[in-house]
C-alpha cells in the first residue's frame, strides 16, 4: 500500500474512534470535606470501543504509526489540511492513551488491594 493510501486509511480509523467524556481532575488545592464522599460504585465502562483498539498497545502502535507517516509528509505528498487533521486525532490519541494507561494503574491497583484485604482475612 502506498503511503499517502495508508496515511489517509490510518487517520480514517483514527477518527472513526469515537470521542470520549473525560472526567474532570479533582483540583489538588481544594479544600477536602471533613466527611469521606460516599463511595461511588464502579460502573462498567459503556465506551463504545472499536474492535482494532482493545488492546492500548494496538492504540499506541496505531498512534507511532501515524505519526511516522506525518513526518514523511513530503515524500508522501501530504497537504496541509490533512497533516492538520493528523496533528488534531494525534493530540486526541494522546490524552486518550494517557486516560487508558491511568486507568489500567487504577484497576491494576485496585486488584492488589483486593487480593492483600483477601489475604488479611485468611490469616
Amino acid at each position: 500500500m502506498s503511503g499517502n493510501i495508508k496515511a489517509r486509511a490510518t487517520l480514517q480509523m483514527l477518527q472513526a474512534y469515537p470521542e470520549r467524556e473525560y472526567p474532570e481532575p479533582e483540583d489538588p488545592n481544594a479544600k477536602k470535606d471533613k466527611k469521606a464522599p460516599p463511595k461511588k460504585k464502579k460502573k462498567k465502562d459503556t465506551f463504545p470501543t472499536p474492535e482494532w483498539a482493545e488492546e492500548l498497545d494496538a492504540v499506541i502502535q496505531k498512534v507511532k504509526e501515524m505519526e511516522h507517516l506525518a513526518n514523511d509528509r513530503q515524500n508522501l505528498k501530504l497537504d496541509e489540511s490533512f497533516i492538520g487533521n493528523v496533528n488534531g486525532q494525534l493530540q486526541r490519541f494522546k490524552r486518550e492513551i494517557a486516560y487508558r494507561k491511568e486507568m489500567e494503574e487504577e484497576a491494576r491497583l485496585e486488584a492488589e488491594l483486593k487480593a492483600l484485604k483477601k489475604k488479611a482475612k485468611k490469616k
